[in-house]
C-alpha cells in the first residue's frame, strides 16, 4: 500500500505492467537518484540528531534543554517522514524492476533459452546456461552460469575463447528466432573458431551443421586443420568445400 499511495497494490502492479519499458527504465533511474538523495539526507539528519542528543545531555533543566529536546523531536519526525518515503521509493523500484524483467523475459526469453543451450554445448558444458542479471549500477548484463557451482561469471571474467563462444551462441539463437517467421537468409562467418581448441571447434561445427538444415551456412577459414575436423566429424550431406585459390574444387 505504501508503494501505491491511494491505490491498491494490485492496481499499482497492473499500472506498472502497462508502462512502456523505456519509460520504466527512465522512471527507475529517477527513483534510484531519489533514493540516493534520501540516503544522503538521512545520514545528515542522523548525524545532526546525534550531535543534538550529545548537547542535550550536557544541558541542565533550563529552557535550553527544552529547546534542545524540541529540536530532537523535530529531527525524529523528519527521520520518520524520510523513512516512509524511502520505503515507498524502494518498493516502487522493486516493482518497476520486476515489470521490466517480465517484459525482457517475454521478448528475449526464447532467444536467451536457445543461446543458453548453444553456449553450454560450445563450452563443452563448462557453463550450464546464460542468465540476465543486473550490475551494481542497476544496468542489465548477461552472465554465464558455471556448471556445478552455479557461479555467475560476467563477460569481462570470461576468456577470449569463451567470449567468442558466447557471441556465436547469441548469433545462432537470434537467427533461429528470426527464421521462425521469415525466409531463410545465409549465415556467413569468417574464422570464428580461431580461439577454440579442437574439442570446442568440433562442437561448434556440429552446431553450425544443424543450423544448415534451416538456412545456408557459409564458413570462411584459412586453417586447414578446421577443414580436417569438419570432414572427420560432419555428415557428408552437411559439408561442401570450395577452395578459393582455384587450384581445386572439392565437394564432400
Amino acid at each position: 500500500v505504501l508503494a501505491s499511495g491511494s491505490s491498491s497494490s494490485d492496481e499499482f502492479i497492473g499500472n506498472a505492467k502497462s508502462f512502456d519499458p523505456d519509460r520504466l527504465q527512465a522512471e527507475l533511474a529517477t527513483l534510484d537518484q531519489e533514493i540516493a538523495e534520501l540516503d544522503e539526507e538521512r545520514e545528515q539528519v542522523v548525524k545532526t540528531l546525534t550531535e543534538r542528543q550529545v548537547e542535550l545531555r550536557r544541558m541542565d533543566g533550563s529552557g535550553l534543554a527544552a529547546a534542545g529536546q524540541e529540536q530532537v523531536e523535530h529531527l525524529l519526525a523528519a527521520i520518520r517522514g524520510d523513512s516512509e518515503q524511502y520505503i515507498r521509493l524502494r518498493l516502487a523500484s522493486v516493482l518497476l524492476r520486476r515489470a521490466i524483467e517480465r517484459h525482457r523475459e517475454a521478448s528475449q526469453g526464447p532467444v536467451l533459452a536457445r543461446a543458453s543451450e548453444s553456449f553450454s554445448e560450445l563450452t563443452l558444458n563448462s557453463f550450464s546456461s546464460l542468465r540476465a542479471d543486473y550490475d551494481s549500477k542497476g544496468n542489465a548484463v548477461l552472465m554465464g552460469v558455471r556448471a556445478g557451482s552455479e557461479q555467475l561469471v560476467s563477460v569481462g571474467g570470461m576468456s577470449d575463447g569463451t567470449c567468442d563462444q558466447l557471441y556465436l551462441a547469441l548469433r545462432m539463437a537470434m537467427l533461429e528466432s528470426y527464421l521462425e517467421a521469415h525466409e531463410p537468409i545465409p549465415f556467413i562467418v569468417d574464422d570464428i573458431l580461431v580461439m577454440f581448441d579442437d574439442a570446442r571447434s568440433i562442437a561448434a561445427l556440429k552446431a553450425l551443421a544443424r543450423l544448415s538444415e534451416k538456412t545456408q551456412v557459409i564458413f570462411f577459414t584459412h586453417h586447414e586443420h578446421l577443414l580436417e575436423l569438419a570432414q572427420a566429424n560432419l555428415a557428408k550431406h552437411h559439408l561442401f568445400v570450395h577452395r578459393l585459390d582455384h587450384r581445386s574444387s572439392v565437394s564432400a
